[in-house]
Formats: C-alpha cells, structure tokens, sequence
C-alpha cells in the first residue's frame, strides 16, 4: 500500500463528506492496514484501509452486532467506499486512550478491570440456541464441527504449496488438525458471541476514570466460543491477570489451558492466510509450548 496514496484518498473522502479539508491529517500503519485520522470544526473520523481483501464488509457487520450487544460505545460507520482500487470505512473517532496505556497502577487496573469484564461476561452470555455460526449463517450444534469449517481454509492453506511454514511446521498443523475432536471435546458445548480479537490494544478507556469508552476492530465477530475470545486476554499487558480475573467469575472446563494454546496458534495461521504475516520463531515458540502444556496435563507429548 503507498502511504501518500492512502492519505490522499483519506482526505479526499473527508472534504467530499464534510465539505472542507481537515485540519488534521495523521496516518498510521497497524498490523492489518493502515489508518488515518482527521479532523476539523466540523468532525474529527478515522479511514481504515485493509491489507485483507475484503475485510472492510466484515468488519462493518462486526461492528453492527457489536453495538447492538455492548452498553459502550462502539464507532458507527459513517462511509464505506472505493477509490484507486483501495476499499475503506469511514468511522466516527471515538474518545480515549488504548488500553495498553493504562499506568502501571492497582486501581488504575482495577477500575479497567471491572470495566471491561463486565462488558466481556455480558457479550460472552449471549448466545445462540441454534449452535455455532458459520461465516454463511449456517449453524452447527458441535463445536468440532463448526470448527472445521471456520479453520478448515486456513488447514488447507497451511499444508499447501504456497504456503509460508516450514515443513516441521506444516506436519505439527497435521497433528494439530487431527487432535481437534480430543481437545475441543472438553470445552464448553455453548456458543457465544464473541468479538475475536478483544485484546486491549482494541480498547478505548478514558484516561481519568479507566472505565472502558470504546470496543474497536472486531474481527470476524459471530456466535463461536467464549475461549475463542478469552485467550487473547493474555496478548498484551499479561500483568494486568484479565484472562484470570475473567475466570474467577466464570469458571471454565478442565482443559481450557491446552485449548488456549490450541486457538492461539490457529488464530496466527488464520493470520498469515489472511495478511500475509509468518513468523516462524513465533509460531515455534507457541508450539512447544501447547506441547509442554499436553505433556504437563496428560503425560503425553502432543504433536510429535
């Protein structure tokens, strides 16, 4: 993506809406695309441009049931358009920081803490009778199956040519893909509604009370599993203990420690399929981990 380009169309787009050119202009790029913020008088909104083709649509469905689940503010989409072959979203730019950076502070972390979790359990409760939903709005009533079918064209992309990985790596996703009826047996048999990517960094708080003022960039948001959600508590400030604060309100099925390793590494591979993204110490390093967390609980070694 050409940064100048985006930042042309960004600001193109903000006159054509509001009639005047921004006093602000900022663009930054992230993991997924890049973003732009401006502002005037008249309205301050962030353009979001995708690497992953087609996960603009996504995410406007995404924050759609987001805002009908969650009490806090979630950005309403004010622009969905096309220019010089690049797709965007125009959002409304929601106030706050990143909740990353929360000070290192007991009740700085305490407030943030209730905060989200409260938002988290309440989403968490709301679930489908009808099962786990698929991306074309079929249901199914085992989570192993429903599970096939969201990771399924990540397994096939994982083991193909094209694909990045390693050849030790491909053959631990074969073992991987072959346990999944074993580990995801033990989990919950509920479905949830899940945001899929509610680590903190896509968290909005305000600097003063730390009480949560915006949920951001969903992922692919639908009725899945709480734990598919619940792992990402750890990805960033895994000092802040929300993945074990989450738990002592909710208490898990035995196992959740493996599964949490388990989505994780399926949740990097759904990444590299869709962005581009291989790391491969990264992913090594999370193997041998899921492997040492199977040996610890069963006695077994996992994957080899």
């Amino acid at each position: 993506m050409n940064r100048k380009q985006l930042k042309k169309i960004a600001e193109f787009s903000y006159r054509t809406m509001f009639r005047q050119a921004p006093d602000l202009s900022e663009i930054h790029e992230t993991f997924y695309g890049w973003v732009v913020f401006l502002a005037s008088e008249k309205a301050k909104v962030v353009v979001k441009f995708s690497r992953e083709i087609g996960r603009q649509a996504k995410e406007i469905k995404g924050l759609e049931r987001l805002r009908q689940a969650l009490t806090c503010p979630v950005p309403e989409v004010l622009y969905f358009g096309r220019e010089e072959g690049y797709e965007f979203i125009m959002l409304e730019w929601l106030e706050g920081i990143s909740a990353h950076q929360i000070p290192n502070d007991p009740i700085a972390i305490e407030r943030f803490s209730e905060s989200y979790l409260a938002l988290l359990h309440t989403m968490h409760e709301i679930n489908a009778p009808q099962g786990f939903e698929s991306e074309r709005g079929q249901f199914y009533t085992s989570l192993t199956t429903a599970f096939s079918d969201w990771m399924g064209p990540v397994y096939r992309y994982i083991i193909s040519e094209v694909s990045p990985f390693s050849p030790a790596q491909k053959q631990a996703y074969q073992s991987l893909w072959a346990m999944k009826d074993e580990i995801l047996s033990t989990a919950s048999p509920i479905s949830s509604l899940i945001h899929d990517d509610c680590h903190i960094g896509n968290i909005l708080v305000d600097p003063k009370s730390f009480e949560v003022t915006g949920v951001l960039d969903p992922c692919d948001v639908g009725f899945k599993h709480r734990e598919m959600d619940i792992f990402h508590l750890y990805d960033v400030r895994p000092e802040m203990r929300l993945a074990e604060r989450y738990q002592q309100a909710v208490s898990l099925p035995p196992g959740f420690e493996l599964r949490r390793w388990y989505f994780s590494l399926w949740d990097d591979a759904k990444h590299s399929r869709n962005m581009g993204w291989y790391d491969e110490a990264w992913i090594q390093n999370k193997l041998t981990t899921f492997n040492q967390t199977a040996t610890a609980e069963y006695g077994t070694v996992s994957y080899q």
